[in-house]
């Protein structure tokens, strides 16, 4: 019987770009605040830099197209890591979390910086729908997903063992394989960052049940159980 269900948080539970765009509206308030330039220009660039080059080349991008921004790249990225975000969970994601807490505990293990991910939870509301959440980092980057202790600490915080509980994550690298590492089952739920090509699934990272929303969950813990 089915006692617990873990969660990852990025492009899992809400989509990780909602947070990106959301710093990139922080960097270019403060920006505009200062006079370097308007919000629409500096919100632009960002933005199609992010969808025609990546992250990596959105500030350098930023400061070479619009030479009144004096700040430097490590003063823009402090203001994007420390923005109250503006995101919300996928439709329907907090009713159904809600109802699946009547009846089972629930968790989060998720990587990052703990300073940055504690402020998604805050502004995603879960912090009353889950019973722990692990920001791995707090215990070394090197220690995060699919590094077990993560896994092993949720399941002694939840008191529950590997056979009772099941790990839902959108990376198969990182979440699948870390819930098999110490004996859980893996639910993937696929991602609209991730394409077909860029997943290479071995049989460790293979899951047990793939889905494309949240709202499928419940007919698997109905097979499960």
């Amino acid at each position: 019987m089915l006692q617990a269900l873990v969660f990852d948080l990025d492009d899992t539970l809400y989509i990780e770009k909602d947070y990106v765009k959301s710093g990139y509206r922080a960097v270019a308030r403060h920006l505009e605040s200062m006079g370097c330039c308007e919000f629409e220009a500096a919100f632009a660039t960002m933005a199609r830099t992010l969808e025609m080059s990546g992250r990596q080349m959105v500030f350098p991008v930023l400061l070479e197209r619009l030479t009144a921004v004096s700040l430097s790249i490590t003063e823009l990225v402090e203001i994007y890591r420390k923005h109250t975000p503006s995101i919300e969970l996928l439709p329907g994601y907090l009713q159904l979390l809600e109802r699946l807490h009547r009846s089972h505990k629930l968790g989060i293990i998720t990587d990052g910086l703990p300073e940055v991910q504690r402020r998604k939870v805050l502004a995603l509301g879960l912090r009353d729908v889950c019973d722990h959440i692990i920001y791995t980092w707090e215990y070394g980057s090197e220690k995060q997903k699919p590094h077990p202790i993560s896994f092993s600490m949720m399941l002694e915080n939840l008191n529950v063992s590997p056979d009772t509980a099941i790990f839902v994550g959108d990376n198969p690298e990182k979440d699948c394989r870390g819930a098999h590492g110490i004996g859980m089952r893996a639910v993937q739920i696929r991602s609209r960052s991730w394409s077909e090509d860029q997943i290479r699934v071995t049989n460790q990272e293979a899951p047990e049940f793939v889905i494309d929303t949240l709202h499928e969950l419940p007919q698997i813990l109905q097979q499960i159980n």
